[in-house]
């Protein structure tokens, strides 16, 4: 572990509790003499902390020193996804954090779970905890978007991840806009008439990939 996300890291002084003490103190059996490094996870910065009083529910720490060490990903990728089965997104998810995407725009496609519930808090979490295993200094920004018009309407510049399209390995896309993918079974003939203007991509060897499948090998091409 890098460091442990604290959203008061950056305060001259604060007070560890709750589920964070317990990490910090039970799990990681972490020593008074040890310093502890936080994140806040929104400015770039890494600091560094030092005990000034502890109890057995809580511990006082003090700013000792901060240094700017951002790690960003180094290209912008947006993946505007469409909803899937819960368990399939939160396992991919800490990959697509540790690969560099900057942000994943969901939205329920024709073909999606519609009964599927969206919990965007747990889901941050499970970001925090990549973030603090893989050192990313930055959380990915997580939205949802009601429908695929609706999605195209706030992304008009994304290409398309679909059957028929460039080869994507031969020409990456540029994803700071955007690439739209599909829910298992894919789009439909309704949406694929709404996205006839956009770029389209695809893999030529005629494989059907899983819809997760699908996110990763695009976050992996993009420039």
């Amino acid at each position: 572990m890098h460091f442990a996300y604290c959203p008061e890291a950056s305060k001259p002084t604060i007070k560890i509790e709750g589920n964070l003490y317990n990490h910090i103190y039970q799990s990681r059996r972490t020593k008074l003499q040890e310093n502890l490094f936080f994140r806040n996870l929104t400015d770039g910065y890494l600091y560094t902390y030092t005990h000034t009083h502890i109890t057995r529910n809580y511990a006082e720490l003090d700013l000792q020193s901060k240094h700017y060490q951002p790690n960003l990903p180094k290209k912008e990728i947006h993946i505007i996804w469409a909803i899937i089965d819960n368990k399939s997104i939160e396992k991919i998810l800490p990959y697509l954090n540790q690969i560099g995407v900057g942000k994943i725009s969901f939205f329920y496609a024709h073909r999606s779970q519609k009964n599927e519930k969206i919990a965007l808090e747990r889901w941050e979490k499970i970001l925090i905890h990549s973030c603090e295993q893989c050192g990313r200094g930055s959380l990915m920004t997580l939205e949802m978007i009601p429908d695929t018009p609706s999605a195209l309407q706030r992304y008009p510049n994304a290409c398309v991840f679909d059957f028929g399209g460039k080869d994507i390995y031969a020409y990456p896309p540029a994803l700071q806009s955007g690439i739209f993918i599909g829910p298992e079974g894919g789009f439909t003939p309704e949406e694929r008439e709404l996205f006839k203007a956009q770029e389209h991509y695809s893999i030529t060897q005629g494989f059907t990939l899983k819809s997760e499948c699908a996110a990763l090998l695009v976050s992996t091409l993009g420039h």
